[in-house]
């Protein structure tokens, strides 16, 4: 007869440690599962930020968590995309919104019609042609939209000040009954594939039934693991240092993130309610940390406030994130660039995969194969949405971009841009993070066009193609102007300290 898991034991810190346990807990606690989180030092800064996809409203609203309420305690900003500037040469710079792009007309994508009137002359952008973008540029949001299926459907995901968001989730995880103790990890006992228990620095012996391993790059329980190992993405993804800082508040607040490309690498602002968060990841090979320090204030035209952190980038995963009886989440499972807010999705991907496979047998746990290939594969497929914005960037006479440009792609992402680039179609592989009109979105933008486009477009008449396309701009416009401002919807920050407590 199986044994059930009664204990979970979650080592690690800050969002990774919360969101996991307060969703274990959530997920498992009234079935009798314990969750306690053995605390490691934060290594959060007042600088650092938490962009987020929509995806974590989803997570937030099974967790009973208000985003109001959160955006408010997070000085939080709703954030429907992030707009690319100067990846690509002299081009227009363009916003991949998270809007989810409709069907299009008789049953065949917009994409299409606009490929085909683009080699007409169209001059409009393809961005233009998106209600999440075009809300974006013109900073306004409608947080309860009802808008017809015709039409592109907006969807919006957040930027929250990281400490204040740590704060928010342990709170309420600890007032679902997550127990919690601090203390740095002293000693892990590992018999065959299953950890027995752990030492604690200070000598407490903590024993549990399934451990996760949210500590990050340090690895403090997966290191341990017999077959563990870490595949190194540095050959796609070239910036190795990330710089954190903070500048004045922006007026008006946008309802998008700037990512923007420059000779080492790229700078993304987050805007808060309070502040503009900073984060520049580059390549310590071409720009040492005091260099990009000295380098920030002129390439965002911003002041910098408070302190600046430099840290190790390293992107890439683990291929058996669970061993035994040692689950690996966020980080130490997948690591990659802050780039397209995918940061707490990593987090939130494992935790689904960990609660829809939660072990039955505590001592036999087969869900284990299933979760590594599940993972090994999301990751892959945001690994690849990353690379893609290097490959397709038009920034001449720069090593560090002409590298990128030069690279050998995988397999996977090699086929899907051959095939975009030949009809404008996207494959889409199991566990895909981003949808076909978000790949579009930057492939367009990044200026890779479609040689043709789906022979089903002609069956429409040329005039009535016309028709319909003006009536969509029209529409986006009517719809826009209609709409508030970001900062109407936006309750005031509550006051904030820097402790996680």
């Amino acid at each position: 007869m199986s044994r059930p898991v009664n204990t979970v034991v979650v080592v690690g810190r800050d969002a990774a440690a919360w969101l996991t346990a307060f969703g274990l807990r959530y997920a498992f606690g009234r079935t009798g599962v314990a969750v306690t989180v053995v605390e490691l030092p934060s290594m959060l800064s007042p600088v650092d930020v938490y962009p987020s996809l929509p995806t974590l409203g989803g997570l937030h609203g099974l967790l009973g968590v208000d985003e109001r309420e959160a955006v408010a305690a997070c000085a939080g900003v709703y954030c429907l995309g992030q707009r690319f500037a100067n990846w690509s040469g002299g081009s227009a710079p363009f916003v991949h919104a998270y809007d989810t792009q409709p069907i299009g007309l008789n049953n065949v994508s917009l994409l299409q019609y606009w490929v085909k009137a683009r080699g007409e002359g169209l001059a409009i952008a393809f961005d233009d042609f998106s209600l999440g973008a075009t809300m974006a540029k013109q900073g306004r949001i409608e947080l309860d939209a009802d808008v017809s299926d015709s039409f592109s459907r907006p969807a919006h995901g957040y930027q929250f000040d990281a400490v204040a968001y740590v704060a928010m989730i342990k709170q309420r995880a600890l007032r679902a009954g997550v127990t919690v103790m601090a203390g740095g990890v002293g000693a892990v006992k590992v018999e065959g594939e299953r950890i027995t228990s752990i030492t604690l620095a200070d000598g407490r012996t903590v024993e549990a039934d399934l451990f996760v391993d949210a500590s990050g790059a340090e690895a403090v329980l997966m290191r341990h693991m017999p077959g563990d190992g870490f595949e190194s993405w540095s050959r796609w993804l070239a910036c190795d240092r990330m710089l954190t800082a903070s500048g004045q508040r922006l007026d008006p607040l946008p309802a998008y993130a700037q990512i923007a490309a420059f000779q080492a690498g790229w700078i993304g602002l987050y805007p808060l309610q309070d502040r503009t968060a900073i984060v520049a990841c580059y390549d310590s090979g071409k720009l040492s940390d005091g260099e990009m320090l000295n380098t920030l204030p002129v390439l965002t035209g911003m002041r910098l406030q408070g302190e600046a952190v430099a840290s190790a980038l390293a992107p890439g995963y683990r291929p058996r994130p669970w061993i035994g009886n040692c689950v690996a989440i966020g980080e130490t499972a997948v690591a990659l660039e802050p780039l397209d807010a995918v940061s707490l999705h990593i987090v939130q991907t494992g935790l689904s995969h960990l609660i829809s496979f939660f072990p039955v047998d505590a001592d036999h746990m087969l869900e284990a194969g299933v979760y590594n290939a599940g993972l090994a594969r999301h990751a892959e497929n945001i690994r690849d949405f990353q690379i893609a914005h290097y490959r397709l960037n038009q920034r001449r006479d720069e090593p560090f971009w002409d590298r990128a440009r030069e690279m050998s792609l995988p397999p996977t992402l090699d086929y899907k841009m051959q095939l975009f680039s030949a009809r404008g179609a996207v494959a889409l592989y199991d566990d895909e993070a981003f949808q076909a009109s978000n790949w579009a979105s930057i492939f367009i933008g990044h200026g890779l066009m479609p040689r043709a486009y789906d022979p089903l477009v002609d069956m429409l008449a040329h005039d009535d193609q016309v028709m319909q396309l003006k009536r969509m701009l029209s529409f986006i416009a009517q719809e826009v102007k209609a709409m508030p401002a970001l900062e109407s919807q936006l309750r005031p920050a509550q006051p904030r300290t820097n402790a996680l407590y």
